[in-house]
């Protein structure tokens, strides 16, 4: 079974949305596993605080080390910190890819680190040889909606999890872009202002080589239009086209 074993201030936190949906279900079917550890549980400070104020100055507060490491030693054997994937959720991290986790599927256990406030003394990261990912190039509070969303990218791409397997060869940021557009019933659409807006006619000519091509199209249009930081990869990739 897969386990996600998570250092958090906040373990009320989870599951949280992963109780919900195909991935309740394939919590509920033992395909993963979530287990909560309390940083301020190893804390003996007053009021089990768990902060301090930074060396040099500077707002906000940082997560001890001494009270981090109290808790990994309590819960993890060495064999099991030499193994396990251990990640620290973190803004000066390296980007979280899709790429990366497909290349990282067949992991089976993981030790995430949630900070909060100003952030993680370096020194107990470095230790323990936590990588550092950054989810998105947004500030967040803490690493808690990082560890979610994690765990939810990583789990869909497991067997069984989704229900159909074909679902992961269209999806963005394969081959460098992002998805085409979709549409559904009815057709045509009668907007609020009364306009009737229709489906794209190839989605509904039944010729396949046409579906096909426009997706493909459609795709490097919305990769170009919203991430031309990919296409730029992908005309790389491709320079034929």
């Amino acid at each position: 079974m897969i386990t996600f074993n998570i250092l958090t201030l906040f373990p009320d936190a989870f599951p949280g949305i992963l109780q919900h949906g195909l991935l309740g279900k394939a919590l509920l079917k033992n395909h993963f596993k979530i287990n909560t550890i309390n940083i301020r549980d190893y804390s003996d400070l007053s009021a089990n605080s768990v902060d301090d104020k930074p060396f040099s100055g500077g707002a906000g507060m940082i997560l001890r080390p001494d009270i981090i490491s109290k808790a990994i030693e309590a819960n993890f054997n060495k064999e099991e910190l030499d193994t396990f994937t251990k990640i620290c959720f973190s803004a000066k991290g390296k980007n979280f890819s899709q790429i990366d986790l497909i290349q990282n599927k067949s992991n089976q256990n993981f030790i995430l680190l949630n900070g909060r406030y100003e952030g993680i003394d370096q020194r107990v990261i470095d230790y323990y040889e936590f990588q550092e990912i950054s989810v998105s190039d947004v500030i967040l509070n803490g690493g808690e909606v990082a560890s979610l969303l994690f765990i939810e990218a990583f789990m869909r791409l497991q067997p069984g999890v989704l229900g159909n397997e074909d679902t992961h060869s269209n999806e963005s940021f394969q081959n460098e872009l992002v998805e085409h557009d979709q549409y559904t019933r009815p057709n045509p659409w009668v907007a609020p202002d009364h306009t009737d807006i229709e489906v794209p006619t190839v989605l509904l000519s039944g010729n396949h080589a046409d579906i096909d091509l426009w997706k493909h199209q459609n795709s490097k249009e919305n990769t170009e239009k919203n991430r031309p930081d990919l296409f730029k990869k992908y005309l790389k990739k491709n320079k034929n086209e």
